[in-house]
């Protein structure tokens, strides 16, 4: 999970993106969001700033 959320802070550098010990993913920008699993915090990210959840994309996609 390390790994994952590394990746996370660095694709989402506007947000604050943290695991707690309960394995709650929560990510603090404009708003705070939570989740129960990364799929669904993916989800909100999404919903939440669409343009930095396309940037990532963007991001990982130049990379193949």
């Amino acid at each position: 999970m390390r790994v994952t959320l590394l990746l996370l802070q660095y694709l989402f550098p506007e947000w604050s993106i943290t695991l707690d010990r309960e394995g709650i993913w929560r990510a603090t920008g404009r708003v705070l969001i939570s989740a129960s699993d990364l799929d669904g915090l993916m989800d909100l990210l999404h919903t939440a700033d669409p343009e930095a959840f396309e940037r990532a994309f963007r991001q990982l996609e130049e990379r193949k």
